[in-house]
């Protein structure tokens, strides 16, 4: 088995590579789909040798049967299958036996997210000419990317401090992302100048006289009150409830890590190895302060679970989802 990165495998394609099994795993759902996107725009297979299943609903006898029949007046078949992680015991095992020898006709592509809880069984089938690809959540610099290409491909310019602030506003998941990405080309529509960071905040909702991080000030000073306040405001302003999330999250890690470099004594060097300038540090080591390590690895626990019910069908409403999570996060025990 090989294992891809995402570029790595929009190169493969685009050098009109193919494998038996494409094993696509991972949070990033979207990017998942989009690269389904990609396969049928590069290889243009006709419809009837192309389908793409729900492994929740799907018939997966007849699934195999397709990928291991002979494509029609072509070289190859494509069989796609979403949410393998929803698959029951026996279906599960009829696609692992599968991987053991696929049918070198069939590209066959194997979409996952499979719980934290729960062991993924497909790597370990995967043989030596099968790729698993993982679409783990996107770096800060990666989201970063994924903008500034998205937009330099519809027309729009903008520059380094902009890029930052909108990943730190927004987040680094691609569904959000791509959204505000729509709203940058539409807000820049006409226009020739740069997108800045003053037209960022103001896209993002956010008043020259309102603070952008006051949610993640709030979290970091432990003031309970102002943290699930900032949330609610932030939200009737139309905040997504997983951007204020990974808002949430950075500073608790960024606190994590300070604290546990500090406990190192790896003396001046540690701002760098933590990715920060010594004024960033000290005023992270300083907000640390406020909580113990146990403590802020279970708010990141607590981040991580409540990332999981916004994105799950949970029909729990987002913004108590998150005033909850504040709240516990800033506790005094």
């Amino acid at each position: 088995m090989r294992t891809l990165t995402p570029k790595a495998l929009a190169e493969e394609w685009a050098g009109n590579k193919t494998r038996p099994v494409y094993y696509l795993c991972g949070e990033e759902t979207a990017m998942k789909d989009a690269a389904l996107k990609r396969v049928k725009a590069l290889f243009r297979p006709e419809s009837f040798n192309f389908s793409v299943r729900d492994a929740e609903t799907a018939d997966l006898a007849q699934a195999l049967d397709e990928a291991q029949t002979a494509p029609m007046l072509a070289e190859l078949r494509f069989v796609a299958l979403k949410r393998v992680e929803k698959l029951r015991k026996e279906p599960l095992k009829a696609l692992l036996a599968y991987l053991e020898n696929p049918c070198p006709s069939a590209c066959l592509l194997l979409l996952a997210d499979w719980p934290r809880e729960k062991v993924d069984p497909i790597p370990a089938a995967l043989g030596p000419d099968c790729a698993l690809v993982n679409f783990t959540p996107l770096s800060p610099a990666q989201a970063a990317e994924h903008v500034n290409t998205a937009l330099l491909a519809r027309g729009v310019k903008t520059d380094g401090e902009a890029l930052e602030l909108l990943v730190e506003l927004l987040g680094t998941d691609s569904v959000t992302l791509d959204g505000e990405t729509e709203k940058i080309v539409l807000y820049m529509h006409g226009q020739t100048r740069f997108f800045g960071p003053d037209d960022a905040l103001a896209l993002a909702g956010f008043a020259r006289t309102r603070h952008p991080f006051e949610l993640s000030n709030a979290v970091c000073g432990k003031h309970p009150a102002q943290a699930a306040e900032a949330a609610a405001n932030m939200l009737v302003s139309g905040a997504e409830p997983l951007a204020l999330l990974s808002q949430v999250s950075r500073a608790v890690e960024r606190m994590l890590k300070v604290k546990r470099l500090s406990a190192a004594g790896e003396g001046p060097a540690s701002a760098y190895q933590a990715g920060m300038s010594p004024g960033q540090y000290h005023a992270a080591l300083r907000d640390a302060g406020n909580y113990t390590e146990e403590k802020l690895l279970r708010a990141l626990r607590r981040c991580l679970e409540a990332e999981e019910l916004l994105k799950s069908s949970s029909r729990r409403d987002p913004g108590l989802v998150l005033r909850q999570l504040v709240y516990e996060i800033t506790g005094a025990k």
